[in-house]
């Protein structure tokens, strides 16, 4: 989808305190040499602090860089990949209630650690659909501290971060422009994160853990692997970048960082950087290797990281691609149309020259 005047005008992000992957290690919580091959220094643990707050900190340093009230937001989006809280109550309005953005529907989305570029179409339709829409807010949190889960090594090559994020979307003003944004399901990979388990009983009511390597195991060794293996993904994920590249109006050589998925150096370079044809100095891993997946934010964070510091200036161009179960590709082009005002860059420009 090429977006039409959908501004990025706020970014927030609440990051718990980091725990060393050495740690782990030590505890036998990570096997010591997968932890070497990772490359992953360590993960953001937030301990006790729930999910939806976590959000709400986010959300509220987003709403506060943009300048936006949130009475008049029109549009609130939730993001989350793990359980949020107590059974049939909805994320969504616990961040809209602390906010004060209840005169904005709300709504949860829930689809794996690519939420986020959904919850970003969406918001942006809903944005372009009426000149009444002024500005929506989009937002995620995920807490993996759980015992129906091991954050270090329930999936091959992805170490779980706990993290909050925000992106306030407007039509008025803003430092970034949305380009384009798409997505591509392939559901005959559905099977692959589901692995045996029956679908009734839900497995969050059953003892066990999720293994999405034992999942993906059982999938690649059973009756429902793709015999094309994956050079369908490889073919869908490079339609779709190209497709993503057209309607924005630039080519891979215009592309100034990309972000992917926060996974090990290996998988982040063979399933990303090579097949774009891009040096691993143009991703975000370097980041990432240091709060590890911190589910649906990975790609918000790496953009506000690159921002603060001034690695991403007017003029370049940010791509985020993303993969989740079901499973879904996804890929956007972000436009940096000015500086924003909390930047590293726009403080040092605001300050006195000191007298040599």
């Amino acid at each position: 989808m090429k977006a039409s005047d959908v501004l990025i005008s706020g970014l927030g992000s609440f990051l718990p305190d980091q725990v060393p992957i050495e740690w782990a290690v030590e505890r036998e919580l990570i096997d010591r040499t997968a932890a070497e091959e990772y490359g992953i220094t360590s993960v953001t643990v937030a301990g006790e602090i729930p999910a939806p707050e976590m959000a709400v900190r986010a959300c509220r340093q987003a709403l506060e860089r943009a300048g936006q009230k949130a009475e008049s937001l029109s549009l609130l989006l939730y993001v989350s990949v793990w359980y949020q809280g107590p059974h049939g109550w909805c994320p969504q309005y616990y961040v809209q209630r602390h906010t004060g953005a209840g005169r904005a529907t709300a709504a949860e989305i829930r689809q794996g650690c690519m939420g986020m570029f959904s919850a970003l179409e969406l918001a942006a339709t809903h944005l372009m659909a009426s000149d009444d829409h002024e500005a929506a807010l989009v937002t995620s949190g995920d807490n993996f501290t759980s015992p129906l889960l091991e954050r270090w090594r329930f999936s091959p090559h992805f170490v779980m971060g706990d993290a909050g994020s925000a992106v306030v979307l407007s039509r008025r003003e803003g430092f970034a422009r949305l380009k384009s944004i798409n997505s591509v399901t392939l559901p005959e990979y559905e099977a692959m994160h589901r692995g045996p388990e029956p679908l009734y009983p839900p497995g969050a009511t059953l003892p066990g853990k999720l293994d999405f390597g034992n999942s993906k195991h059982r999938w690649l060794e059973g009756p429902d692997r793709d015999p094309v293996g994956p050079l369908k993904l490889v073919a869908a994920q490079d339609e779709l970048v190209s497709r993503t590249l057209d309607e924005a109006g630039i080519t891979l050589d215009d592309v100034s960082r990309v972000a992917y998925a926060n996974g090990s150096r290996e998988r982040v370079e063979d399933r990303a950087m090579v097949p774009l044809g891009l040096p691993m100095s143009l991703s975000t891993w370097e980041q990432g290797r240091t709060v590890g997946h911190i589910g649906a934010s990975d790609q918000v964070v790496a953009l506000e990281q690159l921002l603060l510091d001034g690695s991403l200036r007017q003029g370049d161009h940010f791509l985020m691609l993303g993969v989740g179960p079901g499973l879904n590709i996804a890929c956007a082009v972000i436009e940096i149309t000015g500086t924003p005002h909390w930047s590293t860059a726009a403080r040092a420009a605001a300050s006195p020259a000191t007298a040599s």
